[in-house]
């Protein structure tokens, strides 16, 4: 196990985090850089699989600065993202060029190496940081009591507060048995190409509509390709797109991403991930909270990614240093702002999903007409 102590050799902590992606490594930082507490972040895994949420928009580098992040550091790890194109309502492709925005071009992202840098960089900035981490007990009370395993050992940790980062997996809003409201059931089929050769592909993201669903498209950083097919988990079944030739097929048919798959090598990696809308019920007066993931998950559509994430945690740890300093009217503030933010995502995501008119008959498209 890979634990970098804090200046203080205690196993007992004023913040544990559990989960080290976007959103725990902003948590973690945040505290890290503006506070004199104790923080530890578990992270259980090494980064050594794809990673889906690529392409993060201009605002990422107002919190990387607040976190005190260089952005010379991600060199290596991001390409300029120049544009958004869309052939959404129409077989048409509508653009939006970054040159037109006052903040600038956004990132295509090696999310491996992304998260791998902030982690790193709370732990320069003293966050105890175990990983990878696998939690054994976790017993609610003031202090939570945690047990830890990895490589066959396990270590006892305190906690006065826990921010839940741990994605979809909401291990501290499930075990506190927190109301979770789910909206759909949407799915990913992400298919990550390495290019044999270096060719130029364009620094945009691509959206294409289809009857059943929709395609996103972006090269990443290593001459690589992120395709992915944005369906509900009944429709990817019955459509066998797990199938390396049915998978094909239907990209071929589309007229813009086909384009592209044209000129792919057969995927290097086919990874399936469950992205179902969903808001949990967050605690007013407990000591705990949820962050990125574990507290609302958005459809990709929304833009609603690592961006998002990150403000959550950065906004959790807030929370926390609030709740121990006594103030426990942050947290309220922080609950009634992820269901205020998810409401305003549904009518975003109505909006969207009403745009596309041609398939309204569809099951994909008539499910979220009827939504």
């Amino acid at each position: 196990m890979s634990v970098t102590p804090n200046t203080s050799s205690s196993r007992d902590y004023d913040v544990v985090i559990v989960g080290g992606g976007a959103a725990g490594t902003a948590a973690a930082l945040t505290l890290a850089r503006y506070t004199g507490l104790r923080i530890a972040l578990l992270e259980k895994r090494l980064f050594d699989d794809y990673r889906a949420g690529e392409t993060v928009s201009s605002s990422i580098f107002s919190m990387l600065d607040f976190l005190g992040v260089g952005r010379d550091l991600l060199d290596g790890a991001q390409l300029p993202a120049f544009s958004h194109a869309a052939a959404w309502g129409s077989a048409e492709l509508t653009s939006r060029e970054a040159v037109f925005s006052s903040h600038g071009h956004g990132l295509h992202l090696d999310r491996r190496q992304y998260d791998a840098i902030l982690l790193d960089q709370a732990r320069l900035a003293d966050v105890a940081l175990l990983r990878p981490a696998q939690l054994v007990r976790l017993e609610h009370g003031d202090p939570w009591r945690l047990r830890v395993a990895s490589e066959g050992q396990e270590t006892d940790l305190t906690a006065r507060y826990l921010i839940d980062c741990s994605g979809k997996q909401a291990v501290i809003v499930r075990q506190r048995k927190r109301p979770i409201h789910t909206e759909d059931s949407l799915v990913a089929l992400y298919a990550y190409y390495q290019l044999d050769a270096p060719q130029f592909l364009p620094h945009r993201t691509l959206v294409e509509t289809t009857q059943h669903g929709w395609y996103y498209a972006a090269p990443l950083p290593g001459d690589r390709v992120a395709l992915a097919f944005i369906t509900d988990a009944d429709i990817l079944k019955r459509l066998r797109l797990k199938e390396a030739a049915p998978w094909r097929e239907a990209g071929m048919g589309t007229r813009h991403v086909g384009d592209i798959l044209a000129r792919l090598p057969a995927p290097s990696a086919v990874r399936h991930y469950a992205i179902h809308s969903r808001v949990a019920s967050l605690p007013a007066d407990e000591n705990w909270t949820a962050a990125g993931d574990a507290a609302a998950c958005f459809d990709p559509i929304s833009s609603l990614g690592i961006g998002q994430a990150m403000a959550s945690g950065i906004h959790a740890a807030r929370v926390a240093e609030a709740f121990l300093a006594g103030d426990r009217g942050m947290a309220a503030g922080y609950r009634r702002s992820v269901f205020a933010a998810f409401e305003t995502y549904l009518q975003m995501r109505r909006g969207f999903y009403g745009a596309e008119q041609r398939w309204r008959e569809a099951p994909f498209w008539q499910r979220r007409s009827a939504s």
